[in-house]
């Protein structure tokens, strides 16, 4: 242990931390602490920190969690000498929080104290924590409506970080995100310097690159912010904190992990305040509005939306339970984690590591005889099992799964060792969604459409008509993507929904028990008119919302 100007006897003292109950025995306690401090030969002092005045000077030094993992309070200072209390001057923690005391530069003196006395010194740090995080949020929420209205651009964004103090530029940092509409906050360090990026419309889009020690400054606050452990940086850490902009809500969910140069921090922004659109606002085709406005009057049975990570999956569930929400419907969903909070509905965070996952979950949660049931995703055999044996019995199941097509679903299903008497029955919708941009209308320009571009989708509308006896022809001009500021160069500015929409209907259910092929159903499929995701997003190039290039990216 490092050298220190507190003296600790080589014997170790014979002191509990047990909790005393009784004031009886509580004062027969601190009487034994007494005698202990004085028998230490002037060594350690005895402090009732329930009689010792208050200093909210020092109050803000150390993490609560810290100093209740630690069992130690700072109660007095003056200058770099500090006066801690303990219960065991002699513990491995406190010889910890010692050492970490040093290497702040501090000089420690140890005074002993009960655990009544400790816990009642904690319970006033956690007081003035709390409401110091408060009043942080509170002028947070000011300073980020002032800058708000001016932060429009990413340029914009970057520029004014630049002439910031390092809490500030956090601040226009959060705030920037929300006013491009970014979905993740992405903070990278590399050798000399870090990279800073928003996910715009699915995109990562460069923000700006700040100096090692100014990220250094920026993970800190970030980790304080948030409640991790801010001087850990070789383990993951999650986190989440909050701030009001213009009386939104922006919970903020924060996932640090270790790498070559430092902690590699991503932030994803939750809006409270985001208003769910409708299936047309969305994007879907007046062709799939008329299966999917149907939905609400369903008794029983499963809508599926499959799609990777980022295909739009959740907001369209919320879309979907936004019409299901009404006043005769007992609405429960099962989320990992809750991404926004909806009104009348009963939303439960599912916690894996106490033993609360979806299989389990969902066998409570239809205990309490709800009329619709979202979960989050089927992960495996048991969620799967359980929510379809839900929709055969009186339940409307709202899930997700990951494949790459809506019919892709039954044989995932099937992997997963789910009955085919089981998907048959219970499968009413299957959608399949990806998110394509579409184009900057600040910046849009139509140029005329190439022989090749021409004949590419005259062959792509002329199958189209084949399924599905939609009839369009190819316009003579077709808009570019340009760039300009509004959309950060990039051409594109937001994004929609190209999508497969199936209903399960008679046919195709007794093909499913018949234990039919994928190829036998996809044919059926396309039989009855249902176009794929490529189709869709032609279709939707042809309306002159997206472009060709945007398509083959999301598709391929």
């Amino acid at each position: 242990m490092k050298d220190i100007k507190v003296e600790l006897s080589k014997k170790k003292a014979d002191l509990s931390p047990t909790e005393i109950n009784s004031e009886i025995q509580a004062e027969m306690f601190e009487e034994s602490l007494k005698k202990k401090a004085e028998s230490s030969g002037g060594q350690f002092d005895y402090v009732d920190l329930r009689k010792f005045p208050l200093n909210s000077d020092i109050f803000g030094l150390m993490e609560i969690e810290k100093l209740k993992r630690y069992q130690v309070a700072p109660y007095f200072r003056v200058g770099r000498k500090i006066n801690l209390a303990v219960i065991d001057p002699y513990s491995d923690e406190t010889r910890k929080i010692i050492d970490e005391m040093i290497e702040k530069k501090f000089e420690v003196v140890l005074s002993i104290t009960s655990k009544d006395s400790l816990d009642y010194m904690l319970g006033k740090i956690q007081e003035y924590q709390d409401d110091m995080k408060v009043e942080e949020q509170a002028k947070v929420s000011e300073e980020v409506r002032e800058v708000a209205e001016e932060l429009v651009t990413i340029s914009e964004i970057a520029k004014d970080i630049e002439l910031s103090s390092v809490k500030e530029g956090l601040q226009k940092i959060l705030v920037g995100a929300v006013r491009v509409g970014a979905s993740d906050i992405h903070f990278q360090p590399q050798e000399k310097d870090a990279l800073i990026r928003f996910r715009v419309d699915g995109i990562l889009q460069r923000v700006s690159v700040v100096t090692r020690e100014i990220y250094d400054q920026i993970s800190q606050q970030i980790k304080y912010d948030s409640g991790m452990k801010i001087n850990v940086d070789d383990i993951p850490q999650d986190g989440r904190y909050s701030f009001m902009l213009n009386d939104r809500k922006i919970d903020l969910r924060v996932s640090v992990i270790p790498s070559e140069f430092g902690a590699n921090i991503v932030i994803r922004i939750l809006d409270s305040g985001k208003k769910f659109a409708s299936f047309s606002e969305l994007g879907f085709a007046e062709r799939h509005m008329d299966i999917l406005n149907e939905t609400t009057k369903m008794k029983h049975g499963m809508i599926l939306i499959t799609g990777p990570t980022g295909s739009g999956k959740t907001t369209t569930l919320y879309s979907m339970l936004t019409e299901f929400n009404t006043p005769d419907k007992k609405i429960i969903t099962l989320e990992d984690p809750i991404e926004y909070h909806l009104q009348r509905i009963v939303q439960s965070q599912i916690e894996d590591e106490k033993g609360y996952g979806f299989d389990n979950a969902l066998e409570s949660v239809l205990r309490q005889d709800p009329d619709v049931v979202m979960v989050g995703e089927i992960r495996n055999k048991e969620v799967g099992k359980t929510a379809l044996q839900a929709a055969l019995t009186g339940h409307v199941v709202l899930t997700t799964l990951h494949t790459n097509s809506a019919i892709e679903a039954i044989p995932r299903l099937q992997n997963m060792e789910v009955d085919n008497f089981m998907i048959g029955p219970a499968l009413d919708i299957l959608v399949a969604q990806r998110l394509v941009r579409t184009v900057c209308p600040s910046c849009r320009k139509e140029e005329p459409v190439s022989e090749k571009t021409r004949a590419y989708l005259e062959k792509e509308l002329a199958e189209i008509k084949r399924i599905s006896g939609i009839e369009k022809s190819v316009p003579e001009t077709l808009p570019f993507p340009i760039g300009c500021a509004i959309c950060n160069h990039t051409g594109y500015k937001s994004r929609m929904v190209i999508a497969e929409v199936i209903k399960v209907d008679e046919d195709l259910k007794t093909m499913i028990l018949d234990g039919e092929s994928i190829v036998k159903l996809q044919e059926e499929v396309e039989k009855k008119g249902y176009l794929n995701l490529k189709q869709d997003g032609i279709l939707k190039v042809i309306d002159k919302e997206t472009t060709i290039m945007e398509v083959q990216r999301v598709i391929n």
